[in-house]
């Protein structure tokens, strides 16, 4: 009986001992505090690509693509503030968002960059959803080949773990569209001027 008692005693002060070491360790453990900024564009699967510290340059490929409209970006979110006396209660330092969208070789749009300027820290922390449109958009459409789309996402400025969105405007097309309708063509000959048996095949293109 003094045995069991015993026993009983030291496996409750064991569990005792395991539940205090236990709650010791979550409450020593620190908090960590993230800064993501999410950076999305039309064709970008959401969440693939996030900005976690000031300045920064991210780029992105989306590859044989057939057509991307760029209309403009979009920002909004808030920060700690800027390194500095004033920056810390979140009324200093600057932030600026660039974006821009380029193509590779096939393409004739040349690159087009749109960007939102935020002059004062506070201004970012407050700001409702800001929205720059590009006029007329750029687009940028395949021709003979599939095109290679090029995304540029940047920040620069001094903001002290910013958090919120970034985002790009626009709309993706991966494919040309699929043709509709009917070709209709007289019975008969055709006679080529100059060269009536050229070789190679005769193909219809579309745009």
């Amino acid at each position: 009986m003094i045995r069991e008692t015993l026993k009983f005693k030291f496996e409750n002060t064991m569990k005792t001992g395991h539940l205090l070491a236990s709650l010791l360790l979550i409450v020593s453990t620190p908090s960590l505090t993230r800064a993501d900024i999410l950076l999305g564009a039309p064709g970008v699967i959401a969440g693939a690509k996030i900005a976690t510290k000031v300045p920064f340059k991210i780029d992105y490929k989306i590859k044989n693509s057939y057509k991307f409209i760029f209309s403009g970006v979009e920002a909004k979110g808030d920060t700690l503030g800027a390194p500095g006396s004033s920056g810390t209660k979140g009324n200093g330092g600057q932030f600026h968002l660039k974006a821009a969208v380029s193509a590779g070789s096939g393409c004739h749009t040349t690159e087009t960059v749109g960007q939102i300027e935020f002059r004062n820290i506070q201004d970012y922390n407050t700001a409702p959803l800001q929205t720059i449109l590009i006029t007329p958009a750029a687009v940028f459409t395949a021709t003979t080949s599939p095109i290679d789309i090029e995304i540029s996402w940047q920040a620069g400025g001094n903001a002290h773990k910013p958090n919120g969105m970034f985002n790009i405007l626009g709309e993706y097309q991966k494919d040309p569209p699929i043709p509709t309708g009917s070709l209709t063509f007289a019975t008969g000959e055709w006679i080529l001027e100059e060269s009536p048996n050229p070789e190679g095949v005769a193909t219809i293109e579309r745009e």
